[in-house]
């Protein structure tokens, strides 16, 4: 394991007192009155309560005709956790509007504890900001942090941060491109002593070894860590303000934002960016209002405590094997869920500015991502009866979970209305009194999924709350319209897939942790989305044909369901478009139109990385094998930061083998054990430095022949040529 370069600078004083928990129990600044969160949930729960038991009854009432089959009694079971969740999103929804108008701001906003005379004051804590990578885009990872460094230097509060890049990057290109990234990013920036480097030789537990193995080593050094991911994007007066509400709450353990999404070039990352810019802030005022204290973290773009986090917070292992147990891969809701339980609160702030991330590209990156958080969901089955949770962090865990299962649970209500539809014969009397009932039923059904939207359109229709231009308004309102029908065939391939990811979690098939794709590149592969949906279309063939010959109106019943289905596959192509609707006004969002000082630097120079040619693609996916073994640069740098290590007679033997294989027959030769065992041998990265600029063109394999042509053609700085086209910009 490689330690950091350097030893972080400043020295925080120590956070014993703050992070005890008899400080914190005797200071309750930050968490929300026991009087006021019971007034609170009691409203809501009491909305979901009615609107739950409403539904239910209408759905007896239509299937108690003459009896209940086992079929219909099945129906009324899977009815009801349906019928609650999409009760707590509609109330949710519907009370985030209402704060958002109320005449008077909400008592609880933190900013509010914020004064005139605090946002003068200097800063009396340092603050570690670390970014865990995985193979990620170097470029994209190391513009966005010089990004948040600048802007964040614009407050003048700079020297309380440090940054930490924490790599556990397998793939050895991405190693050697983030080492020179960082470099460059430090000499660039005069960020020596402010940024840090640390690359995992053992990627043990994944993300959450990652930010564990920080804490132990250098977490006693700062009162507060802001997580990121690697895509995610703070601005500079907001990563004060965390501090500054954190200082005058200490009873808040963990903060956490609501990053908006960016950056998208497709048209369902478009939609999706859309949707959570326009729903987005309603559904974060009403999660605010009935979580109050108990809030959920979300793993990235949050504020953390880092005394009573180290203390009170490391993960427990679960009690049953690996994929179901073992290591928590989601593990953000059980470190809320622990903060709670020590005494402070984990609260959410209900502000859209200043935090950002990325999303996946296509559906296809949806669900991928979506196996791994179904797998990490299904995991909290085991805390949901594990003992001292506060009863808000145990429901929290009960809702991750049925965010997965209740696609199965959809799937199965929809197969036992097919029986329903095909077995079940009522007398007219009871008929009239099913059919009343049903209509009831869907009436109230379709107020609860599309009334929310409606008047958080109406809205903006009447505040100009994103858009002040009328024009735009329209075009937003245009874009809810449209982003209702995509989501309506979006929903069945969800549900599809989410219950295999149940089924498959369940018989105890794991996941391989990969790295996520926030860009779509060259293109969309044809043959991937058919072979994936393919399976998909034939399912929704089959059951329209069934369905048609059960009845007309039966037909029409699930058509909604079995058109998603059908039209999975052009579903995936059309919605893996790069060509924009930015110029018809159609799915913008107020951070394209107007970005904010930290986007438009971080765009600005992507901008310019991308108008630069591409290098030739042998190189580009070799790119820090290259930098490491011809440049001497780089070739330094990475000796520099090794771990040298005892070696017998038949190991050097062994890389003196390999190093000659890479020589003579190229990178492909070597496996990727083999590949990241050499760059990890200090003297064989020296020997294969020497030995490429020392041998005959005939002893060269290809691909040196032409990394070595393409570096003499841009000498003599090489290394700066190549960086710059990697995307490392001064």
């Amino acid at each position: 394991m490689s330690a950091p370069v350097a030893s972080p600078s400043g020295s925080p004083s120590p956070t014993t007192a703050l992070g005890s928990r008899t400080a914190q129990l005797q200071s309750h600044a930050g968490m929300p009155s026991p009087a006021t969160s019971r007034l609170r949930r009691a409203t809501f729960f009491s909305f979901v309560f009615v609107g739950t038991v409403v539904g239910i009854w209408l759905m007896y009432q239509m299937l108690n005709s003459g009896g209940m089959a086992w079929y219909e009694w099945g129906l009324l079971v899977v009815f009801i956790p349906l019928y609650y969740q999409l009760n707590i999103g509609f109330w949710t929804a519907l009370i985030g509007i209402w704060m958002m108008n109320r005449p008077k701001p909400d008592p609880l906003d933190l900013f509010r504890t914020i004064t005139n005379d605090d946002m003068e004051a200097p800063l009396g804590a340092t603050t570690a900001i670390i970014v865990p990578v995985y193979n990620e885009d170097v470029t994209r990872v190391f513009e966005g942090i010089r990004s948040v460094y600048n802007s964040l230097a614009k407050t003048g509060k700079l020297e309380h941060y440090d940054f930490f890049i924490l790599s556990d990057s397998d793939d050895s290109n991405k190693w050697i491109e983030e080492e020179a990234g960082w470099l460059e990013l430090c000499r660039q920036l005069n960020a020596f002593g402010k940024i840090f480097y640390r690359k995992r030789r053992t990627p043990i537990n994944r993300k959450s070894g990652n930010v564990s193995d920080f804490c132990r080593r250098w977490g006693k050094r700062y009162r507060y860590m802001i997580v990121f991911d690697a895509d995610s994007v703070m601005s500079g007066p907001l990563l004060v303000n965390l501090v500054r509400i954190m200082e005058k709450n200490p009873g808040i353990g963990i903060l956490q934002t609501f990053p908006k999404q960016i950056g998208a070039d497709t048209l369902l990352g478009r939609i999706m960016q859309f949707a959570q810019a326009f729903y987005g802030p309603a559904f974060i005022s009403g999660l605010s209002y009935w979580q109050c204290g108990e809030a959920n973290f979300w793993g990235h773009n949050a504020i953390i405590r880092l005394a009573p986090f180290i203390e009170y917070c490391a993960l427990p292992p679960l009690p049953e094997k690996v994929p179901f147990g073992g290591h928590i891969m989601s593990h953000d809701f059980v470190e809320a869920a622990l903060m709670r339980k020590a005494g402070y609160a984990v609260r959410l702030l209900a502000t859209d500015h200043g935090s950002y991330e990325e999303g996946p590209p296509t559906l296809i990156d949806t669900l991928k991502r979506d196996r791994r958080w179904c797998l990490g969901n299904m995991q909290h089955f085991w805390l949901l009866f594990a003992r001292g949770w506060h009863p808000i962090s145990r429901l929290n865990f009960y809702h991750g979970i049925m965010s997965y299962v209740s696609s199965p649970v959809w799937l199965l209500f929809l197969v036992l209305g097919t029986i329903m539809g095909a077995s079940n014969e009522i007398s007219p009397m009871d008929m009239a009194r099913a059919t009343f009932a049903g209509q009831l039923l869907l009436l109230l059904t379709l107020a609860f999924i599309f009334m929310p939207k409606i008047i958080i359109m109406l809205d903006e229709l009447v505040t100009g709350r994103l858009f002040k231009p009328i024009r735009l308004r329209l075009m937003a309102a245009l874009s809810s319209f449209l982003d209702t029908f995509i989501f309506t065939l979006m929903a069945p391939i969800m549900m599809y897939f989410h219950s295999q990811f149940v089924v498959k979690t369940i018989l105890g098939q794991g996941v391989s942790w990969v790295a996520q794709r926030r860009k779509l590149g060259g293109g969309i592969d044809w043959r991937e989305p058919i072979l994936t949906f393919g399976s998909v279309t034939l399912v929704g063939i089959a059951w329209g044909v069934a369905a048609f010959f059960i009845s007309t109106q039966f037909l029409l019943w699930i058509s909604p369901v079995l058109l998603g289905l059908i039209l999975a596959i052009p579903f995936a192509i059309t919605t893996s478009s790069t060509k924009t609707l930015q110029r018809l006004g159609l799915f913008v969002t107020p951070e394209e139109l107007h970005p904010p000082p930290v986007l438009q630097s971080l765009n600005e120079h992507l901008d310019e990385v991308h108008a630069r040619p591409p290098l030739q693609p042998e190189l580009e996916q070799r790119f820090g094998l290259v930098q490491v073994c011809l440049d001497p640069y780089v070739n330094g740098l990475h000796v520099s930061l090794l771990r040298r290590r005892r070696q017998v007679e038949h190991s050097r033997e062994y890389f003196r083998h390999l190093s000659h294989k890479l020589i003579s027959q190229g990178p492909n030769s070597l496996s990727k054990r083999e590949l990241t065992a050499v760059l990890y041998d200090p003297d064989t990265v020296i020997h294969l430095h020497y030995e490429l600029w020392s041998s005959s063109e005939e002893t060269l394999s290809p691909f040196w022949k032409l990394a070595i042509r393409q570096y003499n053609l841009v000498a003599p700085n090489p290394f700066t040529h190549l960086l710059a086209q990697k995307g490392v910009t001064s």
